[in-house]
């Protein structure tokens, strides 16, 4: 990874500003019309009546590296991503030219990918784009993206605000979405269109509930029988289609973190497994509370074969096992339990710490980093260094936990799901979104910031399914993808709102049933055909050699 010293950095920053004040008459404008989301970290911009063409059939891209990921990513754009209403009027002078420099071929993707870029389009109606890296080049693409303007009335694209200078990198390093199909089974051409959407504002993190109480649809070689946990034969993935899904992530520059959910939200394990799941009949009538039995050594057996197989389907190096909501006198109810705990003058405390120690221990055998919700730390389990804790909670434990030198991931604060985040109640459900974009991964922390990477927006989805689910994260999802990536100081709502609302309805044309947040129109490509293309399966498929290429890059 190439690093760029703060002295570099901040004297890049100040030639770009320099540079928009003399093309501007010696003065920086406020680029009030421009609609970018997320907002870049530096912005500078002509005036908004400099204006130029663009034709589609004269537009054309150059790259110093020839990288499958890079490729499909142009591929992507070129073909769809930044002429939406087709070809348009052709216009001998919207002849362009993107040149595309990446210092590195490297297509590694992890916590510490550089995902910084820099853009410029000038008068000439040239446009150069400098990344470090392919994946701060992918996301310079769909920067970019964002200036290209479709007139109706000329039946043209354009470009405004020329010339344009950005300089920009995200602010945390982990920005993730989580989504859920372990409560409704969402079908893997629709987790590909998810992904598109990640993509297009800049999460970098896929966290996949993937399995619960109420189904376990993930097909194992090593144990058939599981699948009999799902909510129906064909509500299952199969190892090629996580394949896919991993690859056409990496093709957006976005890792895809499993959390396969232990020792509670067992449920659907003990249809396979009835002699896995603790007697507690408190908790018979509630799935969700439901433990795992850790006085059977085949518990131990089953999870070392699951974690090893899985593992080779999702290349991260992060591994989420859940750890939530252990009702710790569920194993108390149960004699075996009971007698286990005995026999090794175990608390119930002590059983869940030699529980999460012998899933530390079989993630350590397949090079993967434990991630669990900050449940097992409430509890008073001492968690193995390194360990990455995400909070569901509140600040308060955040800055405990980051305290003890743990680094943390904050999720509590963009709970979709919730009409009320944090509490805070508003006159419409859409309004969330301001609560969303009030939060932030620093607030309430005093010190030690550097150890929170983070977070994540949750789609927690027992109401939710592939009918519904844009509608309830977008356009609110835009409030946590820009907190995540912008600078800390942009924080104005009455400047993010129309961002936010232009952002929806550029997604709406993608594809994306993306919710209004005020009266407006937004004009769609003739027949949609976009949204009937894109609405339930991703905009541009991988071809089984582009599968390849990634995954074996």
């Amino acid at each position: 990874m190439m690093m760029v010293s703060n002295f570099t950095k901040l004297l890049l920053i100040s030639c770009v500003l320099i540079g928009a004040a003399i093309m501007v008459g010696a003065q920086v404008i406020q680029p009030v019309g421009i609609q970018l989301t997320p907002w870049p970290e530096v912005v500078g911009t002509g005036p908004e009546h400099s204006c130029l063409a663009l034709n589609p059939h004269l537009f054309t891209v150059s790259s110093s590296i020839n990288s499958a990921i890079l490729n499909v990513a142009i591929q992507r754009y070129q073909s769809t991503l930044f002429f939406p209403f087709g070809n348009g009027t052709q216009t001998p002078s919207g002849a362009w030219s993107l040149v595309i420099t990446v210092n590195s071929g490297d297509t590694s993707l992890t916590l510490e990918t550089d995902e910084s870029y820099s853009l410029s389009v000038k008068t000439t109606n040239t446009i150069t784009l400098t990344a470090n890296t392919i994946y701060g080049a992918i996301r310079g693409l769909e920067t970019l993206s964002q200036t290209i303007q479709w007139v109706q009335s000329a039946n043209t694209y354009q470009i405004c605000y020329l010339p344009i200078s950005i300089i920009d990198a995200p602010r945390f390093p982990w920005r993730g979405f989580l989504i859920d199909t372990g409560r409704h089974y969402y079908p893997a051409d629709f987790i590909l269109h998810i992904i598109d959407t990640l993509g297009y504002n800049k999460f970098n993190v896929l966290h996949w509930h993937i399995v619960d109480a109420q189904s376990f649809g993930v097909e194992s070689n090593t144990f058939p029988n599981l699948t009999m946990g799902a909510f129906n034969p064909v509500a299952t993935y199969s190892h090629a289609e996580i394949q896919e899904i991993v690859a056409y992530a990496q093709s957006y520059g976005i890792r895809v973190v499993p959390e396969f959910d232990v020792p509670a939200h067992a449920d659907a394990i003990g249809t396979a497994f009835p002699h896995l799941i603790a007697n507690c009949p408190t908790y018979a009538d509630d799935i969700n509370s439901l433990l795992l039995n850790i006085a059977n050594d085949y518990t131990y057996t089953f999870l070392n074969g699951l974690f090893t197989e899985m593992a080779s389907l999702f290349p991260d190096h992060y591994f989420h096992t859940g750890g939530d909501e252990v009702h710790l006198d569920c194993w108390s109810e149960d004699p075996t339990i009971q007698a286990w705990m005995k026999q090794h003058k175990y608390t119930t405390v002590q059983a869940e710490q030699y529980f999460e120690t012998q899933v530390t221990d079989m993630l350590l055998q397949v090079n993967k980093t434990k991630l669990v919700w900050n449940d097992p730390w409430t509890n008073g389990v001492k968690l193995a260094e390194g360990t990455v804790i995400e909070v569901w909670d509140n600040s308060e434990i955040t800055q405990k936990i980051i305290n003890e030198g743990f680094r943390a991931l904050v999720s509590f604060a963009w709970y979709l799901d919730e009409q009320m985040p944090s509490g805070v109640s508003v006159g419409e459900f859409e309004n969330t979104w301001q609560t969303f974009y009030k939060a932030d991964p620093y607030n309430g922390i005093k010190k030690n910031q550097q150890n929170i990477l983070g977070g994540e927006a949750c789609m927690w989805s027992e109401q939710v399914n592939q009918m519904n689910f844009d509608t309830r994260v977008y356009p609110r999802a835009l409030a946590a993808a820009e907190r995540l990536w912008s600078p800390a100081s942009i924080t104005d709502i009455n400047n993010a709102q129309p961002r936010f609302d232009q952002r929806s309805c550029d997604m709406k044309i993608r594809g994306v049933a993306s919710s209004p947040l005020q009266p407006s129109f937004c004009l769609l490509p003739p027949n949609n055909g976009m949204v009937t293309k894109a609405r339930m399966g991703p905009v541009h498929r991988l071809t089984q050699s582009e599968i390849k290429a990634i995954l074996t890059a």
